[in-house]
């Protein structure tokens, strides 16, 4: 083999004139059983696989779901007799005392003894560390 026979083995697209000129890869191709002058496969050309998103969407179900889910949170208030904005108007009052316990949380962890705020920022690089080392880590099919 020589420079040649590399390039086109490397890249057949690129290379493809190589094979109807040498006649040693022409030989080898043969043998195998494949084509020699095989015009390469145009992938645009190909139906989507249905893992690419060529399968049918029920957007009809979801949107039908959507309006569903709708019609009965309005049926549910108009039930319970109480109006939207009341039931949001009371979560802001518990959401803002969840505000408050997250401020005084901060401030907590901020006074915290320096040992204690050493420990929290290695745990949170030994946690992150060990999470990227198990996202790296080449995933196991069913079979295995």
């Amino acid at each position: 083999m020589n420079d040649a026979c590399q390039r086109y083995l490397q890249d057949p697209e690129g290379n493809a004139a190589h094979v109807r000129e040498c006649a040693a890869c022409r030989a080898v191709f043969e043998t195998l059983g494949l084509e020699v002058d095989a015009k390469p496969l145009d992938v645009g050309d190909m139906p989507l696989a249905p893992w690419e998103g060529a399968r049918h969407r029920p957007w009809a179900l979801v949107a039908a779901s959507a309006i569903a889910v709708l019609t009965l949170s309005i049926l549910f208030f108009i039930y319970a007799g109480v109006s939207p904005l009341s039931v949001l108007s009371s979560e802001m009052s518990r959401l803002e005392m969840m505000r408050e316990v997250f401020r005084l949380t901060s401030t907590a962890v901020r006074n915290a003894p320096l040992t204690w705020q050493v420990t929290i920022g290695v745990l949170f690089v030994v946690v992150n560390t060990v999470l990227v080392l198990l996202l790296r880590r080449a995933p196991r099919g069913i079979d295995a």
